[in-house]
């Protein structure tokens, strides 16, 4: 019985963790199929466009697949949630693009990625190819291989890049018991991701490779153990994840799930058959004022408390009751509304809608008939609206992210604006230390205040607008400067703590925004935190958010 448990149990865990791989892997694709789309691509793919030694001309159309490159991958999903960690496009072993995301050493991951351009360029597999991690250099490759159709030598060889840890993170539970194996191999048995990394590149004992065929969990001696494996293809690869549990490891957790279940049964139902006796013994008039304590809090009176009691017990109990009033006090007082103001905004855009899912699809359309009609300005412009809209209305499961991810919702309404204005508004993003960009913060805490600059500010200003963002770090908080050159305000004029005052009524001057803000991150990092104006009319405005470094190490309320 334990045994037919544990392997139905395997067998669906080894089937859920080999989707996440194969998902992974397909999304992989999907993001070098989308670049080799690319106008440039496809133009060297089927024109001749050697240019022999015009070096000026060579610039240029490296230059253009570079650029195409980094569009695509500034749009996709592989790069964003940092499946993908290098991507370089060789045209021959001295010419090549690339695009990193932070690599400690640059030159060392372009010897890597030029040794797999010069093991593609010998192979005779053409089209895509997956290349196996070493000991060394911890990556699994992912190429294509694109020649001209009329002249052969005219290619361009894709290189993706992705950790193996990431792959080996995806089975990372299934390893959790001692003794246990996983492999990802080819059909000739080269280890692509294991949990021994000594095995990467490296072929697996034949008697681990005869255990590709197997699709259920099966019961095997390996070297005088008992395990149970189960295999299962990864669809569209030509690899296939193995699996291989200790099977007394399981069993011995099952039984050990099972007694310890017993035994919390026995003593929960010994406890509370003593407590009751006890309590319908000596502690009546304590159960009636706990009865109707309860009762209140029930009907919403969080202000219940018990009265105390010469028995120590009892006074302990009922200063833990009204303890626990008060938290729940504080908790529906302050956290509640945290979550409010974080949704605010979100869910007043979504009463203002009529279907979502049809606003995108529509922006989606138009994209794509710009495209088609050679427009990439309206194109760029709809694809950035299309992310700013789904930043805004969608919270992903979370309301913390990375500085990076909110710099890239207030590049997406700055590229927009400044196609709407054109040579009317400059704007410029710097950033002291690029490892700020990997810290946390509220989700759109940023954007909105950029946004306000250029529609109070800048947007109804005679003459040309400057906006400039500076991010640095000083001591333990991150500083965010977002200055103008607008309109400006009296911001001595600004009243954080009443949001109905007469200054929101002001015509023109709706600061909603900057307050739910400053409300919001004062909630959540403390009083310490939060926004500071400095704007005078006619002058322009400078706002200055304050918050801690946030690794997402602490938990703040």
């Amino acid at each position: 019985m334990l045994t037919r448990n544990a392997n139905e149990n395997l067998s669906q865990l080894i089937h859920q963790t080999n989707d996440n791989i194969e998902n992974s892997f397909q999304i992989i694709d999907n993001t070098s199929l989308h670049f080799l789309s690319n106008k440039a691509v496809r133009t060297w793919s089927i024109e001749d466009v050697s240019l022999g030694d015009d070096f000026y001309k060579k610039f240029l159309n490296k230059s253009e697949i570079e650029e195409d490159l980094k569009y695509s991958l500034m749009f996709n999903n592989a790069w964003n949630i940092s499946l993908l960690s290098t991507a370089y496009v060789f045209f021959d072993a001295d010419n090549f693009i690339s695009v990193l995301k932070s690599q400690p050493n640059i030159e060392r991951t372009n010897h890597h990625n030029l040794n797999v351009y010069q093991t593609v360029s010998d192979s005779k597999v053409r089209g895509k190819e997956i290349l196996p991690p070493t000991a060394s250099d911890p990556t699994v490759y992912f190429t294509r291989n694109v020649s001209n159709i009329d002249i052969p030598k005219q290619r361009l060889v894709l290189i993706f890049g992705t950790s193996e840890a990431d792959l080996s993170a995806k089975y990372a539970e299934l390893v959790s018991f001692p003794g246990s194996m996983a492999y990802i191999i080819d059909n000739q048995g080269i280890v692509y991701s294991s949990s021994d990394k000594q095995l990467l590149g490296r072929q697996v004992q034949p008697s681990i490779l005869k255990l590709q065929d197997s699709p259920s969990a099966s019961e095997v001696n390996l070297e005088g153990r008992k395990y149970l494996f189960a295999s299962q293809s990864i669809g569209g690869t030509g690899l296939t994840f193995i699996v291989g549990i200790p099977r007394k490891q399981i069993l011995s957790k099952l039984s050990d799930s099972i007694r310890n279940y017993i035994w919390m049964i026995v003593l929960i139902t010994s406890v509370s058959t003593a407590a009751g006796i006890l309590i319908s013994l000596r502690f009546t008039r304590f159960i009636r004022d706990l009865f109707h304590s309860f009762n209140k809090v029930k009907m919403g009176d969080y202000n219940t408390a018990m009265p105390t009691y010469k028995d120590v017990e009892l006074n302990l109990l009922s200063g833990t009751f009204n303890k626990m009033t008060s938290e729940i006090k504080h908790l529906i007082g302050q956290v509640y509304e945290k979550q409010l103001l974080v949704k605010e905004s979100e869910i007043k855009f979504l009463q203002s809608q009529m279907n979502p899912h049809f606003l995108f699809n529509t922006l989606i359309t138009i994209g794509y008939k710009a495209r088609l009609s050679k427009d990439e300005t309206v194109y760029k412009m709809v694809t950035a609206m299309t992310e700013l809209l789904q930043a805004g209305i969608y919270a992903s499961g979370s309301d913390m992210i990375t500085i990076r991810q909110e710099l890239e919702f207030i590049q997406f309404y700055l590229y927009l604006q400044k196609e709407r204005f054109d040579d009317k508004i400059e704007y410029s993003i710097l950033v002291e230390d690029e490892s700020i960009l990997d810290l946390l913060l509220p989700k759109l805490s940023i954007e909105p205040l950029v946004e306000n600059a250029i529609v109070h500010g800048l947007e109804k200003k005679v003459g040309k607008g400057a906006l400039t963002v500076c991010i640095r770090k000083e001591d333990d908080s991150i500083c965010f400067e977002i200055t103008d050159n607008g309109l400006g305000f009296e911001s001595e004029d600004m009243e954080w703590n009443n949001r109905e005052s007469a200054v929101l009524r002001k015509p023109g001057h709706n600061n909603i925004g900057l307050i739910n803000t400053h409300k919001r991150i004062q909630m959540i990092y403390g009083d310490a935190y939060g926004i500071h104006i400095e704007s005078r009319i006619d002058q322009g405005s400078k706002v200055t958010v304050r918050i801690p470094v946030d690794r997402g190490e602490s938990s703040y309320v």
